[in-house]
């Protein structure tokens, strides 16, 4: 391997590739044009897709490497997600990788799972962001140091990673009926990897596996968003057709799972209150046609309200909740069940029942009606994802991962071809108790033994060959990433009951319409005693009305490719949408409708009672959950007749089971009303017509209980350690916080900002705290602090969180406190301020690329009184600080003395 390396090409980025360490460089050759993804490669078998979209004001640079934990041998089990950990360290030309990246701005993260690994930059759309990116991304192909020094750090920080996976039940029992469900494939491992072989791995070792698989014959690179297509082109040649291609055969893998002899069962006993039944069965992997049909059936079974499986055990109440996952592998896969139980409920005999309904599913005869359902659901989540370019760019990472990125167009073409006789077939082939991962082994003769077709490298190319994908959609309106334009595309107005609304004038990819509205609602004294009440008639809108039934309202919604939520906290009523411009007014009927006609069946009410009970009963003995509730009830200590007292999780669950339909309806028909109110769509919709629109959807919904504004109450808090004792947990959480008065137009507010910024949130893990905790000392995965500061009253905090194993309990206190001290003490630093400076800037234009942050401000706007132009002048204030004064900010506002933490975890564990 060592002679091979000295055979690729060792960067200097001067501009130029040294050609003493190169190939010749060679202009990308053009492939395809496949529906505005446009494929290219290089002599060097490295594969680039470029997908430009001009509305975008950010770009994505993606990376994908062809190796996951699939690819791990004997003693390497997670040796894929540590190396991606490593590679965010340092290269021999760049140097820190992080700290370059923090000081972009931006977002960036790496991920690894069971067919890939891949690495993403999401930046605004600037030359030198794109240039920039590209170098990066070569140089660490390649170049990475991957030094001891930096493993031995990482190795607890993975660890801690893998144990707050162990803390979660529902993720434990995924990992184990995978890890039962297979018996030879690479599939059964978990990705995150064995604590075991992550320890002990040498940097020697790691080496190895990163010279074999980061080459550019392994590698596909996306370019994605708004940015200059000659320019990306040069780039990529300047970058990477220098790099010479191995003369190593990589192989791939060859381990084929075995067809399963009979059904598994196992049992895993934790202390927790959470109950789970679980099934897995072996399907197809994503280039199989077999794939769509299980994907609608998935939708057809367990869809709420009108799945199978749904109807005979949530309707019912056997269970609380069901959900399904099928992964996008490259080999035949598996396909999870999840089942939530209710405390109350015998698992033993629940457990009987699910075995039951699952056994029907072969013999069912599904309908016509059930067959389009299945599809709308599918081909709306396709239609999303793709009217969404930075999502879909990373998103093509599974695609490629599982082969190929046209099997992205196949699978839609699949799923828009179905036919009920699909449907029938592979409930008939794959769910057979012989192939289910949930019971014990029972001797049953004349087995038909399931075996997934198997598809080889050159059978995915024969299906991609000569595939052109339907027809290139036109290329969207450019939309400049800036308030002024902003400014320039909103149009604002009442209604007639007072209410004030938005719309941003901006192109979106398929003509998408999205929005967000936001009632302020009720009283001090109409509010009392009713957060449970608010909460559940808020879940319950989409129930059902005078003239549709709940299953009515989602069929709609799905076949409109379209979705409506609601949810209430404190005094405000937030309804969002997201639909397409051809279906907004039938979907704000819709909305129109569940704000006016909405029956509450009792049944319904019922459900929603048990499934968010059920959730709360397996947050009692987690860590984070307990810490979190514990915090809020210390530093903000309401009693119980305010709308701001912090229930116990005990309490909420008593209290959602006081709730009854009488008291839903009240809250509905007396307190919800959109008077006082804002709302914002962006979209390309005609303004009259979306004016129109919202005056029938809204403008007769008037709420009988008077709105006035509950002001919070301020609490000095006091220093305060508190410790709960959570046993039988892998990982453990502190929380802290410390509050004071503050609001966002206080002169003292952009000071503050940047010293946040500085200790414990801005920038790629390069602040204080993440930079002490998670780089020096590797003695925790997640670390930070962030500020609350409100618009409208002065009450504020400033507060930190990290994640960490129990033994390092006192270790991760002892950091977090002598990190703020030192601050405290002796300030920050020039290079500090002004590295923050520069992330800070480029963050926020990031941000505005966002169409969910342009609908938070012109809401905030319209709510508010607060003008748009306080975005340009706060990044104009950062920009101007000096850094005696953030220095004196955090010395203002932040005291040791007022810190309260809370610690959970086994802290008996030695």
């Amino acid at each position: 391997m060592k002679n091979l390396l000295l055979g690729t090409a060792v960067l200097f980025f001067t501009g130029t590739i040294n050609p003493a360490f190169s190939q010749s460089t060679e202009a990308p050759k053009f492939i395809s044009n496949t529906e505005g993804v446009k494929e290219y490669s290089l002599k060097n078998g490295m594969k680039l897709l470029l997908i430009p979209d001009a509305s975008q004001s950010n770009m994505v640079v993606n990376i994908v490497y062809n190796v996951g934990s699939k690819d791990e041998g004997y003693g390497e089990k997670g040796m894929a997600h540590l190396l991606e950990h490593m590679l965010f360290k340092s290269t021999k030309n760049l140097g820190d990788i992080k700290k370059q990246l923090s000081d972009k701005g931006g977002q960036a993260n790496g991920t690894t799972w069971y067919d890939r690994t891949n690495y993403y930059e999401i930046f605004p759309s600037t030359d030198e962001n794109l240039k920039w990116s590209l170098q990066m991304e070569a140089d660490r192909m390649l170049n990475a140091t991957i030094l001891q020094t930096d493993l031995d750090k990482e190795f607890s920080v993975v660890r801690n990673e893998f144990e707050i996976g162990e803390n979660n039940p529902t993720r434990v029992m995924m990992q184990n009926v995978f890890s039962n469900g297979y018996t030879w494939h690479n599939y059964g491992n978990s990705t995150i990897g064995s604590k075991e072989d992550i320890e002990r791995v040498k940097a020697p070792t790691l080496r190895k596996f990163y010279e074999k698989y980061y080459q550019p014959d392994n590698a596909t690179l996306i370019i994605a968003g708004k940015f200059d297509e000659k320019s990306a082109l040069k780039y990529v040649t300047d970058y990477f057709s220098g790099l010479a291609k191995p003369i190593r055969q990589l192989g791939g893998t060859y381990t084929v799972e075995p067809a399963q002899n009979g059904e598994k069962y196992f049992e895993i006993k934790r202390n927790n209150d959470q109950q789970i039944i679980a099934a897995g069965y072996h399907t197809s992997a994503f280039a199989d046609k077999d794939y769509a049909a299980l994907s609608a059936l998935y939708e057809i079974l367990t869809s709420d309200p009108s799945g199978y499986l749904y109807k005979n055990l949530v309707e019912t109440q056997k269970v609380s909740s069901i959900w399904t996952f099928s992964p996008v592998v490259r080999d035949p896969g598996m396909v999870y069940f999840n089942f939530d139980v209710p405390k109350d409920k015998n698992l033993d005999e629940t457990t009987k029942l699910v075995r039951t309904e699952l056994d029907k599913v072969s013999t069912i005869k599904f309908t016509a009606d059930d067959l389009k359902r299945g599809k709308a659901k599918l081909v709306k989540d396709i239609e999303n994802e793709k009217n969404n370019t930075i999502n879909f760019a990373i998103n093509l990472t599974e695609i490629v991962g599982a082969g190929n990125y046209k099997l992205s167009f196949l699978y839609r073409d699949n799923v828009e071809n179905l036919k009920l006789e699909d449907i029938n077939r592979v409930a008939q082939k794959y769910f057979k108790n012989n192939n289910r991962t949930i019971g014990v082994f029972r001797p049953s003769p004349n087995e038909e033994r399931v075996s997934p077709a198997e598809f080889r490298d050159n059978q995915i190319a024969d299906l991609v060959k000569d595939y052109k994908g339907k027809a290139i959609e036109k290329e969207l309106a450019a939309f400049e990433a800036s308030i002024a334009n902003v400014k320039k595309n909103l149009t604002e107005g009442k209604l007639s009951n007072g209410m004030k609304y938005g719309l941003i004038n901006k192109e979106l990819k398929g003509d998408k319409v999205q929005g967000t509205f936001r009632f302020r609602i009720g009283n001090e004294k109409d509010l009392e005693g009713k957060d449970a009440v608010a909460s559940i008639t808020a879940s319950l809108l989409k129930s059902g009305t005078k003239t549709r039934t709940k299953e009515q309202i989602q069929d709609d919604l799905d076949q409109m490719k379209s979705s409506v939520s609601a949810y209430v906290y404190g005094q405000n009523l937030i309804i969002s949408l997201n639909t397409y411009k051809q279906y907004y007014p039938k979907v704000m009927a819709i909305v129109q409708d569940i704000l006016t006609n909405a029956t509450f069946p009792e049944n319904e009410l019922t459900k929603t009672v048990t499934e968010t009970n059920t959730w709360l009963e397996g947050q009692i003995k987690d860590p984070d959950a307990i810490a979190n509730n514990e915090l809020q009830r210390l530093a903000s200590p309401y009693p119980k007749t305010s709308i701001f007292y912090v229930a116990s999780l005990q309490e909420q669950i008593d209290e959602n089971k006081k709730v009854t339909k009488a008291q839903v309806v009240d809250f509905y028909q007396n307190i919800m009303g959109a008077s006082d109110g804002v709302g914002t769509l962006i979209g390309s919709i005609d303004v009259k017509s979306a004016s129109s629109e919202l005056e029938k959807t809204f403008g007769k919904f008037t709420a009988k209980s008077k709105f006035v504004e509950v002001k919070p109450t301020f609490f000095d808090t006091k220093k305060q350690d508190k410790n709960i004792i959570t046993p039988d947990k892998e990982n453990a959480v502190a929380l802290g916080t410390s509050s004071f008065k503050m609001t966002q137009d206080n002169p003292d507010y952009p000071a503050l900002v940047m010293a946040n910024e500085i200790l414990g949130s801005g920038g790629f893990l390069s602040a204080r705290l993440p930079m002490r905790l998670r780089e020096k000392d590797g003695i925790s995965y997640g670390v930070g602090s962030y500020l609350s500061v409100p618009v409208t009253n002065d009450v504020a905090s400033w507060n930190y969180y990290a994640y960490l194993n129990p033994t390092k309990r006192d270790a991760v206190e002892a950091a977090v406190k002598e990190e703020v001290s030192k601050a405290l003490a002796s300030g920050f630093t020039q290079e500090e301020l002004d590295s923050n400076k520069k992330s800070y800037a480029n963050e926020r234009m990031t941000n505005l690329g966002s169409d969910n942050v342009l609908i938070t401000l012109v809401n905030t706007k319209l709510l508010f009184g607060v003008p748009l132009e306080r975005f340009d002048e706060q990044n104009s204030k950062i920009q101007n600080l000096k850094l005696t004064e953030v220095n004196a900010a955090l010395k203002k506002y932040i005291s040791e003395n007022k810190v309260i933490s809370v610690f959970a975890g086994d802290f008996n564990k030695k």
